[in-house]
């Protein structure tokens, strides 16, 4: 399935963060509807009607979480992709919206490339499906939480996640492309494992804690 051919469903609160996303599918070629709020989803999504849901989390009312849920309890609409849009301190939502299903996630600000490798992942995913029967399809790669936030040289052994935490308190710095592999790997990990330990916890939101903070900068 072509982008071409995709209508997405576009779900966000804030005006200014729907027309964004409209603006970025616009420019792959997709067609669009937008819902102002999770209720409006919910009454908008029918089988078939869409390819592809772009859903916000934090909303007032009805949030991301409960339209994500709706979807996936509906044997109607379970397999419908969904990709949450997710702020860079809401790791607790993203840890959530894995459990409740969800097939992707973006942290904003949202970035068009990554944006259109979500959206051609999704669409992947949800052919396949159609194709043949399979289980969930767990989004590639899938990495551990103990490899380093850049590919290590020949020869180097991966760094652990205490190593990598420890760095980053040190230089109080992580450029933007470490923090998005950093996240994506923490999302992968939680999706390939389904849980962490408790170190594993803590040391993760040390680093979240400490870019929320400003102690840990985010360059680029």
């Amino acid at each position: 399935m072509a982008n071409q051919s995709l209508n997405v469903l576009i779900v966000d609160d804030n005006e200014m963060n729907r027309d964004t996303l409209a603006r970025r599918l616009r420019q792959q070629g997709c067609t669009y509807e937008m819902a102002e709020n999770g209720a409006e989803a919910i009454a908008m999504i029918q089988p078939r009607k869409y390819d592809l849901i772009l859903l916000d989390i934090m909303m007032p009312e009805v949030d991301g979480y409960a339209v994500l849920s709706h979807l996936k309890s509906s044997p109607e609409l379970k397999t419908l992709p969904v990709i949450m849009i997710s702020a860079v301190e809401e790791m607790e939502s993203v840890m959530k919206c894995m459990e409740l299903g969800a097939d992707d996630y973006l942290t904003k600000p949202l970035d068009p490339n990554l944006l259109k490798a979500a959206v051609e992942r999704c669409v992947r995913a949800k052919v396949s499906l159609s194709a043949e029967p399979a289980p969930p399809v767990i989004p590639q790669p899938v990495r551990t939480i103990n490899e380093p936030l850049e590919d290590s040289a020949a020869g180097t052994p991966p760094l652990s996640l205490e190593e990598v935490v420890s760095r980053l308190v040190r230089m109080e710095r992580i450029s933007r492309k470490g923090y998005l592999y950093f996240s994506k790997t923490v999302f992968n990990t939680i999706y390939a494992k389904k849980s962490l330990t408790p170190g594993e916890r803590d040391l993760i939101f040390l680093v979240f804690d400490g870019i929320t903070k400003g102690k840990i900068q985010v360059v680029e």
